[in-house]
């Protein structure tokens, strides 16, 4: 099946990517691609960072962390970036081939969700109190932004973040909105349509004016222009899209990924043509 949003997106549905589990029950809540045909995801449910093959589904390696995972980024090749909210930690995970590693951490001001590289650094993003901030990869606060610099509840519940070059995304599920925001956060523009976006989770950025957001209560995916400040959903429910949490996308293989609320042990594939 052809499945055709704007004219700039194409998209072809593959065979979902079962989770080899032995029985277990996964709530992931981000995932992120790896080189070498593999994904980063994080349970909620068991406290861990998983290591998967992106073909076949196979759990290659898991790690046990101290609590409930919630965002992921890749820093570079062989290292990940994991948000501990209960914590107020962000944790680095070390890939070695096909085994997963627990490294230091840093120390963040809240608890933090969402979490993405920027230049040297990260961002990241915290529901209480909700706040956007940019810290070295030691911890360092280099930037913050909040409902006090905006000078208006911006914020009730941040959750996910995205880069696209200099330009900061970040999703907030109970405002139903998106939030752009320049490298040294700086409010830039908000993007809300809640009829055709509600409850946004999951955001990744395939270039400087796509960006695909999961509508969690929606039931679809979105793909937001920020030139123009367009929405238009490219899958909804009709195309295998239920309660959509996270996204991930490869550039070598033109895949799109995407976890689902349920069933919690299936990725749903799709090509980009």
């Amino acid at each position: 099946m052809t499945l055709v949003g704007p004219a700039t997106i194409r998209l072809q549905q593959q065979p979902p990517l079962p989770l080899s589990s032995s029985g277990q029950r996964f709530i992931i809540m981000d995932m992120v691609v790896v080189p070498g045909r593999r994904l980063l995801l994080t349970d909620f449910e068991h406290n861990s960072v998983l290591l998967v093959d992106s073909q076949e589904g196979r759990v290659l390696s898991i790690v046990t962390v101290a609590s409930e995972p919630w965002g992921v980024c890749m820093v570079h090749a062989a290292c990940a970036a994991v948000a501990l909210p209960d914590d107020k930690r962000v944790k680095y995970v070390y890939v070695n081939s096909d085994s997963l590693t627990l490294g230091k951490f840093v120390a963040v001001e809240g608890d933090v969700r969402g979490v993405s590289v920027l230049g040297d650094g990260l961002v990241v993003t915290c529901k209480n109190p909700p706040a956007v901030e940019v810290v070295t990869q030691e911890g360092k606060r280099l930037h913050r932004f909040d409902n006090k610099s905006a000078c208006r509840e911006l914020f009730e519940q941040p959750w996910y973040v995205a880069v696209s070059g200099d330009i900061v995304f970040v999703s907030d599920w109970s405002t139903h909105a998106i939030t752009m925001l320049s490298d040294q956060l700086q409010l830039l523009a908000t993007f809300s349509q809640p009829d055709l976006l509600n409850v946004p989770h999951g955001i990744i950025s395939l270039n400087d004016d796509q960006l695909l957001v999961c509508g969690r209560w929606s039931d679809n995916i979105v793909l937001l222009q920020p030139s123009s400040g367009r929405m238009s959903a490219i899958l909804e429910e009709k195309d295998g899209v239920e309660l959509p949490v996270a996204l991930a996308f490869c550039n070598h293989s033109r895949t799109l990924y995407i976890t689902l609320e349920s069933p919690t042990n299936i990725i749903q594939r799709y090509k980009l043509k």
